[in-house]
């Protein structure tokens, strides 16, 4: 049912928000009878001239089409009042909607607040925290008695955090990649004592060393990440020989290695060679033609011993290139690369090496 109320040329309606209970005995009760003497009211009541005019009841929705709103409560087959501003006392549309708007869910309540939270609740004067002067380079800071904006100063930090003199030695001390620790007098970076630095491994600044393992889950195990290098040690699963470089992989097939590292290299048939041409345990270089390991030309390893831990970092050229992975040379040559170009052997390469074996483009 319609209800179409005509227009007037002076005020008309009025609107409160009401959330209590209506009674008989105040005449306020729409549905009140000698049964029922109360019922409890959430909603909008809307007066004309001043009396009692419809109780509108949550919920309920208001419709608009230009200055006229249409009230309609979510029942079936709903009454629907509509008014338009120019019957009410408000002489701006946004003013007729906030009169009418009614978010009340129980009686009123007051909320009392404390430095440094401001305002009441209400639509137009949320509660917040209020700036009482601070800048966007403060914080908030415990004065004893409230939380007021200061400044950051060096009695605020508490530094509890080990010295070490590298990556590598943090690493060493137990350290993971993404820890932080402080320089030491000896570190190795020439960067004054204490600064903070974050454990990095190679691939990021290539300031770690590269360590001994058998296979990925154990380099993994101790804290080496997937796109990452190590070296296979003597008792290595893949029967190759003390010293070859592999990336971590896991279980996965990953579509970059680490960064491109080591852009030249010397070329030995193995480490006795290597060593007579100046190398010392620890420091990198390619297999020759006529190597020694039955390694493809090309395969990246380190001047090893049985007794070898750790080798040289490798020598990163650019931060922002990855390694990619191909089957063999033909296959990074028609990728893009060319002779000199580092790869990591993919897991369908045709050479017969482990999956993330490092080699040069011949």
């Amino acid at each position: 049912m319609w209800a179409t109320l005509a227009f007037g040329q002076t005020p008309t309606f009025t609107f409160e928000c009401f959330c209590g209970y209506l009674t008989a005995a105040d005449s306020n009760c729409d549905i009140c009878t000698n049964i029922i003497q109360s019922r409890f009211f959430k909603g909008i009541l809307i007066r004309k001239e001043g009396a009692v005019y419809r109780w509108i009841e949550q919920p309920y929705t208001v419709k608009f089409s230009g200055d006229v709103a249409t009230f309609v409560e979510l029942i079936p087959n709903p009454e629907q009042i509509r008014i338009n501003r120019l019957e009410t006392p408000y002489g701006t549309l946004d003013s007729f909607k906030s009169e009418i708007s009614c978010p009340c869910a129980g009686a009123d309540i007051s909320i009392a607040v404390d430095t440094p939270i401001i305002g009441d609740g209400t639509p137009g004067n949320p509660i917040t925290i209020g700036q009482f002067g601070a800048d966007t380079l403060m914080f908030l800071k415990w004065s004893g008695s409230h939380w007021l904006p200061a400044r950051v100063t060096m009695d605020d930090i508490v530094v509890n955090l080990p010295y070490f003199k590298n990556d590598d030695s943090a690493i060493t001390g137990g350290l993971l990649l993404g820890d932080v620790y402080l320089l030491d007098t000896a570190n190795t970076y020439a960067l004054p004592t204490g600064l903070f630095k974050v454990v990095q491994g190679c691939g990021v600044t290539c300031a770690v060393a590269l360590k001994y393992f058998i296979n990925d889950p154990a380099a993994i195990s101790s804290g080496v990440p997937v796109g990452f290098q190590y070296l296979l040690d003597e008792q290595n699963k893949f029967g190759l020989w003390v010293g070859f470089v592999k990336l971590v992989t896991g279980n996965s097939i990953i579509p970059d290695g680490t960064l491109a590292c080591d852009t030249t290299a010397q070329y030995f048939i193995n480490d006795p060679a290597a060593i007579t041409g100046g190398l010392v345990t620890g420091e990198l270089y390619a297999m020759a033609s006529a190597n020694t390991y039955g390694s493809p030309v090309g395969v990246e390893r380190a001047v090893s011993s049985i007794s070898s831990t750790s080798a040289d970092p490798p020598k990163c050229c650019d931060e922002t290139e990855y390694l990619k992975f191909f089957q063999n040379d033909s296959a990074a040559t028609t990728g893009g690369l060319i002779a000199g170009n580092w790869y990591y052997l993919s897991e369908t390469n045709t050479l017969g090496f482990p999956y993330g074996t490092k080699k040069q483009v011949q």
